[in-house]
């Protein structure tokens, strides 16, 4: 990692931006948590502690109930159009 610092730095800085703005605006949220809460476990893992156990709680909750996480954010229109695992919705279907 170290002789690739930068490039890591842009893509860790890119992927908490994108997780933000799918947790804030409620836009595949569990997607979203899911990432969130694996790029925490790295910081655990790097062995940054402060308050990441409890993020990481709090994430592992938004992905286990991602049906109805987003159900106040975009989630509410997006999910039945796109779908869910195992049930494509009318953009996803074929034929």
């Amino acid at each position: 990692m170290l002789p690739h610092a930068a490039a890591w730095s842009w893509a860790i800085a890119l992927g908490e931006i994108a997780v933000g703005i799918g947790l804030i605006l409620g836009l595949f949220t569990g997607v979203a948590a899911f990432f969130g809460g694996l790029m925490n476990a790295n910081y655990l893992l790097a062995g940054t502690v402060s308050t990441n156990p409890i993020l990481f709680i709090l994430a592992t909750w938004l992905v286990l109930g991602w049906r109805v996480a987003g159900y106040y954010g975009l989630d509410r229109w997006v999910l039945p159009a796109v779908g869910v695992p195992g049930h494509p919705g009318p953009l996803l279907r074929r034929g």
